[in-house]
Formats: C-alpha cells, sequence, structure tokens
C-alpha cells in the first residue's frame, strides 16, 4: 500500500513548539544604582550619628569624672566605717546582741500593743469598772423594762470581757517599758566607746551619697535620653539594611527573571526555527514524493511513441508520390510539425559519419548529409550508387530524433520506407512494453516515496 503523503498542520505538530512566556520588565540599572546610593547615603548619616552618640555617651559616663571619684571614696569610707562597726561588735559580742534583742522585742510589742489598743473602747481598766457599776445600779433600780435589763446585762457581759484586754494591753505596755529602760542602760554601756562618733558619720557620709546620687539624677535621665537616641539610630540602621538587601534581592531577581526569560526565549525561537525548517523540508519532500508519483503514473514511453508518430508523419511527406518520377528539392524541405518534434543544439549528438552543414540557398535551416571518413571511397560510392537528385537533407532535429531511437538516419529517399518500418517496429516494441514499464515505474516511484517518507520520519524523530 502506498504511504499517504500529507502536509504537517500546526494544530497537531511533530514537534511542540514552547509555549511563550510573557516578557518580564528589564531591570532598570540606572534607576538601581540611584537606589542603592540613597540607601548608602543614608547608611552613612545614620553612621556619623551613632559615632557622635557613643563619643557623647563617654564623656557622660558616670564611672568616670569628678563625680565618680567622689561617690567612689565615699563608698570606700562607709565601707571603712561598716567594717570598724562589724569588730566593735565581735569585741563587744553580748551587748549588742542583748541591744539588738531589746530593739527587736520593743519594736514587735510595740506593734501588738498598737494593735489590741485599735480594737478596745475603754483605754484602761477603771473606765471599765465605773462602766459596769453604773449599769448594775440601774438594773438594781427595778425601774428598767426587762427588754433594757437584758441589753445591759449583755453589755456588762461584754464589757467584763474587754477588762480582760484592756488588762493584757496594760500588761504588755508595763513590759515595753521595761525593756526600753534596759535598753536605755545598753546604750548608755556602749556610749563609753566611739561606736557612737562611728555612727554618726557614717549617717553624715551616707547623706553625703545620697545628695550626690540625687543631683546625678538629671544627669542619668540624659543619659537615658542619648540611649534611647541611639537605640533608635541602630533600629533606623538595621531598616536601612534590610531595605538594601531587600533592594539587591529584588534586582538579583529580576535580572535572573529576565535572564531566564531571554533563554527561554532563544530556545523557543530556535525550536520554532527548526520546527520551520523541518516542516519546510518535510512539504519539499512530500512535494517531490508527489511529483515522482505523478510522473510515475504517466504511461511508459509516450515521448517515444509519439517521436515515432512525428517521424513516420514527416518521413511519409518526403516520399515520392505513386507513379512521378524523382521529387523536387522543395519537397525534401522539413515541415514545421516534423522539424519542431525535438529541437537542439545543431552541435548536439552528431552521429559518427554525419556532419552538419548549410544549404548553399542561403536559408539557414540545418540538414544532415551522409559523408564518409574516406571522401574517395564516397565518390566512388555516389557515382556507382545513387545521383545527386536522390540524396536527401534531413533537419538537425529530425536527425536526433532518430540517433534517440536507434535507428539509422536514411541518407536518401529510397530509405525512407525501411526507416518508417523500422519506426513502425520501434512504435510497436514500445507500446507492447508500456503497461509493464509503467507499473515497473509506480512500483520504483512508491518504492522511493517509502524510503523518502521513512527518512522524513527518522529525521523528525532526531529533531525532536
Amino acid at each position: 500500500m502506498a504511504p499517504e503523503l500529507t502536509t504537517q498542520t500546526q494544530d497537531e505538530p511533530r514537534i511542540a513548539a514552547s509555549v511563550k512566556k510573557a516578557r518580564p520588565s528589564r531591570p532598570d540599572d540606572d534607576k538601581y544604582r540611584q537606589d542603592l546610593a540613597n540607601i548608602d547615603a543614608e547608611i552613612n548619616k545614620l553612621r556619623k550619628e551613632q559615632d557622635s552618640l557613643k563619643e557623647t555617651l563617654g564623656k557622660t559616663d558616670p564611672r568616670k569624672g569628678p563625680f565618680a571619684d567622689k561617690r567612689n571614696k565615699l563608698v570606700a569610707r562607709l565601707q571603712e566605717i561598716r567594717t570598724e562597726q562589724s569588730g566593735l561588735r565581735k569585741s563587744r559580742g553580748k551587748v549588742f546582741d542583748k541591744q539588738a534583742s531589746l530593739t527587736a522585742a520593743i519594736s514587735k510589742n510595740a506593734a501588738e500593743l498598737k494593735a489590741q489598743q485599735a480594737k478596745l473602747t475603754y483605754k484602761s481598766v477603771e473606765e471599765i469598772d465605773e462602766a459596769i457599776a453604773q449599769k448594775e445600779k440601774q438594773i438594781e433600780s427595778g425601774k428598767l423594762r426587762i427588754v433594757e435589763e437584758k441589753r445591759l446585762a449583755n453589755e456588762i457581759a461584754s464589757q467584763r470581757r474587754a477588762r480582760k484586754l484592756v488588762e493584757q494591753a496594760a500588761k504588755l505596755q508595763k513590759t515595753i517599758d521595761a525593756d526600753v529602760a534596759e535598753l536605755a542602760e545598753v546604750d548608755a554601756q556602749l556610749g563609753d566607746t566611739n561606736a557612737q562618733a562611728l555612727s554618726d558619720e557614717h549617717e553624715q557620709l551616707q547623706s553625703e551619697l545620697d545628695g550626690l546620687k540625687a543631683s546625678q539624677e538629671q544627669g542619668h535621665q540624659k543619659r537615658n535620653e542619648l540611649f534611647d537616641e541611639r537605640t533608635r539610630i541602630m533600629k533606623a540602621l538595621d531598616d536601612a539594611w534590610n531595605k538594601k538587601r531587600a533592594l539587591q534581592d529584588e534586582f538579583r531577581q529580576q535580572k535572573n527573571s529576565f535572564f531566564h526569560w531571554q533563554q527561554d526565549e532563544r530556545k523557543r525561537r530556535a525550536q520554532e526555527e527548526k520546527q520551520q525548517r523541518i516542516q519546510e523540508q518535510r512539504e519539499k519532500r512530500l512535494a517531490l514524493a508527489q511529483d515522482q508519483r505523478e510522473e510515475a503514473e504517466l504511461p511508459a514511453f509516450q515521448e517515444e511513441i509519439s517521436s515515432c508518430d512525428t517521424l513516420i508523419a514527416y518521413l511519409a511527406s518526403l516520399q515520392p508520390a505513386a507513379g512521378s518520377g524523382s521529387r523536387s528539392e522543395g519537397s525534401t524541405r522539413p515541415s514545421s510539425a516534423a522539424s519542431n518534434a525535438r529541437a537542439v543544439d545543431a552541435n548536439e549528438h552528431v552521429p559518427a559519419g554525419m556532419v552538419a552543414v548549410k544549404k548553399a540557398t542561403g536559408n539557414d535551416d540545418m540538414y544532415f548529409a551522409g559523408t564518409a571518413k574516406n571522401k574517395k571511397k564516397h565518390a566512388r560510392k555516389d557515382k556507382a550508387g545513387s545521383t545527386k537528385a536522390d540524396a536527401l537533407k534531413l533537419p538537425l532535429g529530425v536527425a536526433e530524433s532518430l540517433l534517440h531511437l536507434q535507428i539509422t538516419i536514411p541518407t536518401s529517399t529510397s530509405a525512407i520506407a525501411a526507416t518508417v518500418d523500422k519506426l513502425a517496429a520501434r512504435k510497436q516494441h514500445f507500446v507492447d512494453r508500456q503497461p509493464t514499464a509503467t507499473a515497473e515505474n509506480k512500483k520504483k516511484a512508491e518504492e522511493k516515496i517509502a524510503k523518502l517518507m521513512a527518512e522524513l520520519d527518522m529525521d523528525e524523530k532526531i529533531a525532536a
């Protein structure tokens, strides 16, 4: 079965074309450099501010300067006083322990007494006894109603309970007074040493240190403001660096995206050009295959058969009519149909033993005359065999056609009949072989077409 010749369509390409991607915007190098320069200028400005602020913070460091020296001296002297006081406490430990114990007991009892007195209505036992006596006198008078007597009885019971609490408070007060008196004696014992002087000096130095701290408070406040400004500058620097990195990353991504698009676009165009070349090659080969098939469909030897018919008709017109003598010179001239049977160059395919000459009459038509290689031999033949009037002059195209059909060119009118018979036999030979030769031509053409299509498919597979 003959291979089907089809052209490739755009809807069903043998090589799939890549999808054309949207063109990304080209990165603006000038704008990028300008934005980067602006960010760098901002970073440099912030760095200068940071350096200036660092220098200012160094000058206001509380650990340096006259205030720091005075403070260090006060702290050192206070530490010395505490050391001396500690030595005195160790040398008179029991006295100091007693002093500390009494001080703690007085503080505790005073707090407890204060809490009890806050709950009591009466301040002394005498006040409670007087109030109870008045209520009992009212009950004993018998003038009160039963309800009032019950109320007064309840109040008397409550006052008696409160009397116990007042007694406890009075006892606690006596204890406090005793401890205070004993503490005064202990303090008097300690007053004989320099402990009091150390204590007074400690209080004085501590007061000076507190005053120094108060005077430095404003400096600390300004320093804190400087720290806040430093924090702001550092944050602004971080933001600027982040902005710069983001700008660089975005520009890099844009460049990469545009570069990849260019690469993909080159590949896509190359693919399209490749596909176009393959399509053109395919169409060219298909056209060639179609031409070969159409040529093979033509009957074989059709040109040779037509040439035989033309030559037979032409040579028949050159034969003398029945009963007539010699033909005139004009009858030997070629007709227009026969001379156009195959128009070729006069110098091509001249047979051996023949030369192309011109008529002496001035006419430009070419003709052939039979000549021998040996002129003397030809002369003898001319004298013996034929006359000058019997010589046949054929156009170059007719001679070429006869040579092409492998028919001997007649040199005289008497040889025309034999030549016509040969032409008829040659024509019949072509007619007999025409079906077989046509079939062979078709077969060879289909084989060539099949091979051509196989090569085309292989080339397309390799290209894909």
